[in-house]
């Protein structure tokens, strides 16, 4: 994952600041978090972690409502891959500004009991050393070499290993393991010869079996040995809601949580994720502090990551992508085009720009410029100029009739993104089933190739009649040097019909072509085109194609904004509403409610199609056919 993919310190701020839980974090701790973002803003994490405790004996002292704050960087190293900064509260609440003291763990991946490669003696010669002093190193390395032994039979690797440098710990190591079972766990800490009470310890674990099943064990390694003192951690058996609600529970019924700080958490876990970068909460574990065979604090690790999507949010916390619809004119009239062309609409430009700044302010980071013919609207350098000082990538669709050289200069002058070229056959015979203009797609394409426009993409509308020139389309798009061929599903003309709609064998066809495409260019289905989605992430154990982005996102992800300033859902969903405001409409629409219900409730042939947890067809093609607002597609062949 590259750091352009991941959120900032800032971003993860920004976005924990949005929704505060004052059950869970004092106003205290989220005003001093502000010295963490001054110190790290800039530094692009894969995850972050507030460390709240919820339970105290009193001899650990915390202040209520305020959390150590940890953050964990990705690198190219086989050694450590990743590592881990963890601040405690009293040391980046300091108002005298200036660095923070930080602990630091880093992933023990390469530290496994089977053998001691390379890597592994790697680490024990240049992790160890960022850690700790050449004498203290080589005093625990022997140790450390012991318990990456005696996990033989008990766990793969080691989870991380570190030092707790911000409490002056300069003479021991932090250790944890990777996922252990219970019973594995009992034989470890005898094996290594731990000084507390293996049968108490077993008796409290089994207890949290129905919740996790495998715990991580940490401990502190000095010359002496391992501590008395261990941390077990434990998290859900997966990241599904319910999964962590049972966990939460059972942390309630044993005496170590308040429902208040339940229900809190449950909240936390199920607030909606933002995209671009990908933000979203969970409850990464709980860890236990055991010391003389009692509980000294319980504290639970809220996460916020772009690690994975969860398949349970209905929909984003707020919209990545808006299309504007500037103009319905086109003077292509192709057969089977999905715009009523007879109403001679543009979108004033105050109402674009007004839209613009809208989409802005509530988070939007792409939008969709699109007609009739894009290049048929007289505003558009002023629009695309307009996305560039707002901070939004601004992306157009064009026949390319009207393109030239000059207009071209002006489009990259105003600091437009990707073009896509609306081209349906590889030759004028295969193209002209569904569209016209094939000569100004062509020279389009070769104009831009020319121009050496580095982001040039192609919209290819699969019907069955241009299924079997899909290879030639490729070759095509290689030969003008496009960057990315979208595979865009079929939608009804403006009279409602769906004539020509690809059959199951031309979906198995263009997947198994695309599968197997070796080539440089980006190819992919868009998201409504989720059938073809579905065949085309399907590998020989799972289907990645799940969660949030497996389908449609009207309402989900995306919005769309008519030429008379109307909100809709999307592009090609016709149900217009009045609003004045993105971020209300997003948040108070009924209709995008029942939308995003349909999530999980297939209906028709839908219901039994084994791909239905993989897919969620287009909204829009059975609304525009039947009339209907369902997870239900009457027309797909699979």
């Amino acid at each position: 994952m590259s750091s352009e993919s991941i959120a900032t310190i800032s971003e993860y701020m920004h976005c924990f600041r949005e929704q505060p839980y004052p059950e869970l974090f004092s106003g205290q701790c989220i005003f001093a978090l502000d010295n963490i973002e001054k110190r790290y803003g800039d530094t692009h994490a894969s995850q972050v972690i507030f460390e709240l405790p919820v339970y105290d004996a009193g001899e650990i002292v915390t202040a209520p409502g305020c959390a150590d704050f940890s953050l964990a960087i990705e690198t190219p190293d086989d050694v450590a891959r990743e590592y881990w900064l963890e601040m405690d509260y009293r040391d980046y609440a300091r108002k005298d500004g200036g660095d923070i003291p930080a602990s630091v763990f880093y992933h023990g991946g390469s530290l496994k009991p089977e053998s001691d490669d390379e890597t592994g003696a790697t680490f024990y010669s240049t992790i160890l050393l960022r850690l700790l002093d050449e004498e203290t190193a080589g005093a625990l390395t022997p140790g450390l070499r012991e318990a990456v032994k005696a996990l033989k039979g008990r766990s793969s690797a080691m989870f991380q290993v570190g030092a707790m440098l911000a409490r002056g710990e300069n003479k021991s190591l932090r250790v944890e393991t990777d996922k252990l079972r219970r019973t594995k766990l009992i034989e470890y800490l005898k094996e290594l010869n731990w000084a507390g009470d293996t049968e108490w310890l077993d008796a409290f674990l089994r207890t949290w079996v129905p919740s996790s099943g495998r715990f991580i064990l940490g401990f502190d390694l000095s010359k002496e040995g391992i501590s008395e003192r261990i941390g077990i951690e434990i998290s859900g058996r997966s990241k599904k809601y319910e999964a962590t609600d049972i966990l939460l529970d059972t942390l309630v019924k044993e005496g170590f949580l308040s429902i208040e700080k339940r229900d809190a958490l449950c909240r936390f876990i199920r607030t909606a994720p933002q995209l671009d970068p990908l933000i979203q909460n969970d409850i990464s574990h709980c860890k236990f502090v055991i010391l003389d065979n009692r509980i000294i604090q319980v504290k639970v690790y809220l996460r916020q990551s772009g690690l994975f999507l969860s398949d349970e949010a209905p929909a984003l916390k707020h919209p990545w992508h808006m299309n504007l619809e500037l103009s319905d004119k086109c003077p292509l009239h192709c057969p089977q085009c999905y715009v009523s062309l007879n109403k001679s609409r543009e979108m004033p430009l105050d109402t674009a720009l007004y839209w613009l700044r809208d989409a802005a302010n509530y988070g939007i980071s792409t939008v969709s410029l699109s007609g009739g013919e894009t290049l048929a609207y007289p505003h558009l350098d002023k629009v695309i100029g307009e996305c560039k000082r707002l901070g939004l990538a601004a992306n157009i669709a064009i026949s390319g009739i009207y393109l030239d050289r000059e207009r071209l200069k002006r489009l990259k002058a105003s600091g437009v993104n990707e073009i896509y070229i609306s081209l349906n056959g590889s030759t004028k015979e295969v193209n002209s089933f569904s569209r016209n203009g094939y000569e100004y797609a062509v020279s389009a394409l070769k104009l831009l190739k020319e121009s050496d426009f580095p982001d040039i993409c192609v919209n290819w509308v699969m019907h069955h009649s241009n299924t079997q020139d899909f290879p030639d389309m490729i070759k095509l798009c290689e030969a003008y040097a496009v960057k990315k061929l979208i595979i865009l599903g079929f939608k009804p003309d403006s009279s409602g019909q769906l004539k020509d709609y690809p059959t199951a064998d031309d979906m198995r066809y263009v997947s198994d072509i695309v599968k197997g495409y070796t080539g440089e260019m980006y190819i992919d289905a868009e998201p409504c085109f989720s059938q073809l989605r579905a065949l085309i992430h399907q590998g020989h154990l799972w289907n990645i194609n799940t969660g949030l982005l497996r389908g449609c996102g009207a309402g989900r992800d995306s919005v769309s904004v008519t030429c008379e300033g109307r909100l809709t859902p999307c592009r090609h969903l016709d149900k217009e509403e009045e609003w004045t405001s993105i971020k209300d409409y997003w948040e108070k629409s009924e209709y995008l409610d029942i939308l995003r219900e349909i999530n999980d409730n297939p209906k028709g042939r839908c219901s039994s199609c084994r791909f239905n947890k993989n897919c969620l067809p287009c909204v829009a093609t059975l609304y525009k056919m039947h009339g209907r607002t369902a997870f239900e597609s009457p027309e797909c062949a699979l």
